[in-house]
């Protein structure tokens, strides 16, 4: 009677290509192995069915360094505390989150940041516009150590996969619905970005004045004016479009200051007259749907962002089972009929 033998480490040793001591240092999370030869050891081990919890073996803690804006604005705030839970989720496949904050956003600055915050990580995930300075700053981390990009993508970067919306297709949305709302006889809009250098900025704008020219010809885009991620210019910028165009029938806001936007339109009596679409579901975006002053928002979930740029990083280093959830994160649409339980 044949019984069949179980596998031990010899034969991991054997179908990795490595030594016995190697396997036993990976298997027993002993450190001093090269990233290379752990995934081996791992792939290997779990083809041949060791009786191991695998999906919990680590060869040392695995450090992600993550970086974003600073957590001024609900996106980022949101997106910090979605690493936060990624690192509770994940901490029995030894990951430590190290959240850097960008001190201005200048590009030498960004590029600054992204090379020194390299030197002692395993991995790294980055939000960041497109700007030749930080393409390179990327692409040169990249060739070390996998790089996943968050809501805006770099995709010239080498980076090893992009988490986030397909700001292409935001646009769009936001382009029929400002058609369907400022309605058939049209009017003058404007699009407020927060950097045009993002390139996710850049697509949703493409793609909303696209469908606004395709779909809606008498919607009309006058301008587009930058708020650079400053949440207090937007009212500044929105009574100096308003002197220019009296009669704005809608604004598109691609990035943050939703409130000043609306601080604008009430002081300028122009609340209900101006269709305004924006993104995010902060409670600022709830409470102006409510009020009836924003008209619908477009929401990405920044914590399942977080979350699911977290597992690209392990899926790389081969810890963990892959969740099966697409990188590309779903689009939320609000309206003031739809919101969801406040919590």
């Amino acid at each position: 009677m044949n019984v069949r033998r179980k596998p031990t480490m010899d034969d991991v040793a054997k179908a990795a290509g490595v030594s016995y001591a190697t396997v036993e240092r990976v298997l027993n999370g002993r450190g001093g192995v090269s990233r290379e030869k752990e995934a081996g050891v791992l792939d290997a081990a779990r083809k041949l069915k060791l009786d191991r919890a695998l999906h919990e073996v680590s060869v040392r803690w695995l450090r992600i360094a993550i970086l974003t804006q600073k957590p001024d604005s609900p996106y980022y705030a949101a997106l910090r505390q979605g690493f936060e839970l990624a690192q509770k989720s994940f901490e029995t496949y030894r990951v430590l989150c190290s959240v850097t904050f960008f001190d201005d956003l200048e590009p030498r600055s960004l590029a600054n940041v992204i090379a020194r915050a390299s030197q002692k990580a395993d991995a790294m995930i980055v939000v960041a516009y497109e700007h030749p300075l930080v393409v390179d700053a990327v692409s040169a981390v990249a060739k070390k150590i996998p790089v996943v990009t968050v809501a805006s993508d770099l995709p010239d970067s080498g980076r090893l996969a992009y988490v986030g919306i397909d700001n292409r297709v935001a646009g769009r949305i936001a382009g029929e619905l400002m058609g369907r709302f400022v309605g058939r006889d049209g009017g003058q809009v404007m699009v407020i970005a927060g950097l045009r250098t993002y390139l996710g900025h850049e697509q949703r704008e493409g793609a909303f004045r696209a469908v606004l020219r395709r779909r809606f010809p008498a919607c009309e885009v006058v301008a587009t004016v930058e708020s650079r991620e400053d949440e207090r210019s937007t009212e500044r910028l929105t009574r100096e479009a308003f002197r220019k165009y009296p009669e704005l029938s809608g604004i598109y806001n691609i990035s943050v200051g939703d409130d000043g936007i609306a601080r604008a339109l009430k002081a300028l009596r122009r609340e209900q007259q101006t269709v305004l679409i924006g993104h995010e579901l902060t409670p600022v975006s709830r409470a102006l749907l409510i009020e009836g002053v924003m008209d619908a928002v477009l929401d990405q979930s920044p914590f399942v962002e977080a979350v699911r740029a977290v597992e690209a990083i392990l899926g790389h280093y081969n810890r963990g089972a892959p969740s099966g959830l697409p990188l590309q994160t779903p689009i939320s649409i609000y309206l003031q009929e739809n919101l969801p339980a406040e919590f």
